[in-house]
């Protein structure tokens, strides 16, 4: 079986609503450490239990024989797109040398990129999502007889140990949640700006709305990233994240013409964009406020309504399309999932809603009923 190295350990961590220190956004089960646990970041970043994650991973090249490495393994292996995959591509770290020399000598070194979700507190309800990562989803989660996580957010002792190792960061990035549904958020950025304004920042946001003093604290920063997390445009938008598009739309285009920032969009690929992908771009392509359009993350899970229910047949025919007209696209491999029952899923949305999706998407509305009217 091929070896497959990781640098993910040398330069950093993951840290998720729930306090759970990761190795990555893709690996949430290995270290099984809490943040309120360990008194430092960096004393547990230069730790014998991540030591332990380097040797294996970096310098031997064993991701395959960790559990919860397997799934990056085998879709890096069918060449899909991964977190080890994006932090080659596109991430450089000027003190790579110096700190391999560092450790040589037994010299602790500072954290380089740290991702963080500091609560799951949310303003919209993503049709791909569940409550662990937005606490508008407590109640459908009951609904649909799914795990139902409380609100969960990181304590002020935590988000202290975060402001402790931002001196050393090249890259940070905030997740949700929603970052700008979270004040707290603010206080970790003004104190990066007063210790290391010179980090890369990438905040992952649906950018619905973001205040005033949020967008002061943005204008602090010569290296600010904003991903707009956008996967579909009006109605299929609307059912998609549960909030509202044109409000989405004029929240960019004000950060635009506020900071002089161009906006990336990042859309999940599911089941309910499937056949819609064209429209983002065509909507998108030639607005000022933007800078990229990207489409590289696939909702990998049956329940969450990955776009592999459809079927092979229409799965390819879709991927081909796309192959041809989309720019920056990644597209994935067809897993055969066409058996899993997902009607009750999509009911409750649409009831949840307020509309029926498939009433703005006549492929789906076909597809939904071969397969489930009788």
């Amino acid at each position: 079986m091929t070896k497959l190295s990781c640098k993910s350990p040398l330069v950093h961590l993951n840290l998720g609503p729930n306090g759970h220190i990761n190795l990555c956004c893709e690996n949430r089960w290995t270290i099984r450490t809490h943040i309120d646990e360990i008194d430092d970041l960096e004393e547990f970043f230069n730790s014998s239990v991540m030591d332990y994650h380097r040797e294996e991973i970096t310098y031997k090249g064993n991701i395959k024989n960790l559990d919860s490495c397997k799934n990056c393994y085998w879709n890096t292996m069918k060449g899909d797109e991964t977190f080890r995959s994006r932090l080659e591509k596109y991430h450089t770290f000027p003190n790579e040398a110096n700190d391999k020399k560092a450790r040589e000598y037994g010299i602790n070194v500072p954290i380089r990129y740290l991702e963080y979700t500091l609560s799951n507190i949310c303003n919209q309800k993503c049709a791909m999502c569940s409550s662990f990562f937005s606490n508008k989803w407590q109640d459908l989660d009951k609904e649909l007889g799914r795990e139902v996580h409380p609100l969960q957010k990181l304590g002020d002792d935590a988000i202290s140990k975060i402001e402790k190792v931002l001196y050393g960061l090249d890259y940070l990035e905030i997740k949700g949640g929603e970052p700008f549904a979270d004040i707290r958020n603010f206080r970790i950025l003004k104190k990066l700006a007063e210790v290391n304004n010179k980090c890369e920042i990438k905040i992952v946001s649906n950018m619905h709305h973001i205040t005033p003093e949020a967008m002061d604290i943005l204008k602090k920063f010569p290296n600010i990233k904003l991903f707009a997390s956008v996967d579909g445009t009006n109605k299929i938008y609307d059912w998609i994240r549960g909030g509202n598009f044109k409000k989405t739309v004029d929240t960019m285009e004000k950060y635009y013409n506020e900071t002089g920032n161009k906006v990336q969009i990042g859309t999940t690929i599911s089941l309910y964009n499937f056949f819609n992908l064209l429209d983002i771009q065509n909507y998108f392509e030639d607005k000022e406020y933007i800078n990229n359009i990207v489409f590289e993350n696939w909702c990998r899970s049956t329940k969450d309504g990955m776009p592999d229910i459809v079927g092979k047949d229409i799965y390819d025919k879709q991927i081909k399309i796309y192959k041809k007209k989309l720019k920056n696209f990644v597209p994935k491999e067809y897993e055969n999932k066409d058996t899993f029952n997902f009607k009750s899923n999509f009911d409750k949305l649409n009831i949840d809603r307020g509309f029926d999706i498939t009433d703005h998407v006549p492929e789906l509305k076909e597809w939904y009923n071969r397969k489930w009217k009788t």
